[in-house]
């Protein structure tokens, strides 16, 4: 179970003089789209990226409403960081994405200028756009990348979603095939680095994406739209029919049958089982009722009768000294502790 989604830029507007067919792209992929932001430093080296208002009007019109955009980072101090973040911020509330990314690589043109990202710019973008920004930011680092020029340094810190890139052969063909062809939810891009599990596998680059081209960078993610949806968005609520397709998958209710009820770990409170949360789920939902309750619960059982009317038929039906009785009892019970 897989949700695919596209990586767009100028180069695939490029492709196609500007004529996607947004609704045939979604209904390939999902409502879920990524697009080449900004480039660098608005003050230095800054490649244009253009089109992407246009993009990002086609494909909400289509209906994509989980529309990010992804901003390729460069060497810089502190000053020239913080500009990259706030082009990259204006940029996107200039089309209305909803999340971000940071395409840390190292192209030849920033080699050439001795401009390709360093772990330590990494980080520091990564602080300031938490420090500005409410938007989640995902961070698209290749494991070639990280192994190769960033030193293999431990990425748990950055607390981002993290994004590899592993195409494999790279071969053609309609988005889900090209995923299933490369190993699909157990392919390699799924491997853990940097003591990170990446959340997002950038799989191919030549995808033949129907309404767009035939080298189209496509995107999985291992879950459910609404996972996804809540990943990229912080949106945690689930409508109840979301929920019930989760139960409905197959795999989940597989691992749902063979949890044990003592399980403890996951996501279940230390020192608790699955048994002992369910237990306190059913001891909530089900808590004592009030007096009123029992009391409007006791009308109803009497036929509807007016409280006065009930009682006055009690009454009538046992007699008024075992009525007294009775109602001493009753006091005396709410008056006595109960163990």
């Amino acid at each position: 179970m897989a949700v695919i989604y596209a990586d767009l830029s100028y180069h695939d507007w490029d492709r196609v003089k500007g004529e996607f067919d947004w609704a045939a792209i979604r209904r390939a992929t999902s409502p879920v789209l990524c697009l080449r932001a900004s480039y660098g430093d608005p003050q230095g080296f800054h490649p244009p990226s253009p089109h992407v208002a246009d993009m990002a009007r086609g494909a909400a019109g289509a209906g994509f409403d989980v529309i990010g955009g992804y901003h390729n980072l460069i060497r810089g101090d502190q000053a020239s960081t913080n500009r990259q973040v706030d082009y990259l911020r204006s940029t996107l509330d200039g089309i209305g994405a909803v999340w971000a990314m940071l395409d840390v690589e190292r192209y030849p043109e920033l080699v050439a200028n001795g401009l390709w990202p360093r772990f330590d710019d990494v980080r520091r973008f990564v602080d300031r756009w938490h420090a500005v920004d409410q938007r989640v930011l995902a961070i698209y680092l290749p494991k070639w990348n990280w192994d190769g020029n960033l030193g293999r340094p431990d990425l748990r810190p950055l607390s981002a979603p993290l994004v590899a890139s592993d195409y494999g052969s790279n071969p053609t063909g309609v988005p889900a095939a090209v995923y299933a062809q490369g190993g699909g939810d157990g392919g390699p891009g799924w491997a853990a680095y940097g003591g990170v599990t990446p959340s997002i596998w950038q799989y191919g680059s030549n995808v033949a994406c129907p309404g767009a081209s035939g080298q189209t960078d496509c995107n999985a993610y291992r879950g459910t739209l609404a996972q996804l949806r809540a990943l990229l968005t912080k949106d945690d609520t689930m409508t109840p029919a979301e929920f019930s397709a989760i139960l409905s998958d197959p795999a989940v209710a597989a691992k749902m049958r063979a949890l044990p009820w003592q399980y403890i770990g996951g996501g279940i409170p230390a020192g608790m089982s699955t048994l002992n949360v369910l237990n306190d789920l059913y001891q909530t939902t089900h808590a004592a009722p009030t007096a009123a309750a029992i009391a409007a619960a006791t009308v109803q059982a009497l036929g509807g009768q007016a409280p006065a009317d009930a009682a006055a038929a009690i009454v009538a039906a046992i007699g008024k000294d075992r009525a007294a009785a009775l109602a001493a009892a009753l006091t005396a019970a709410t008056q006595t502790p109960t163990p």
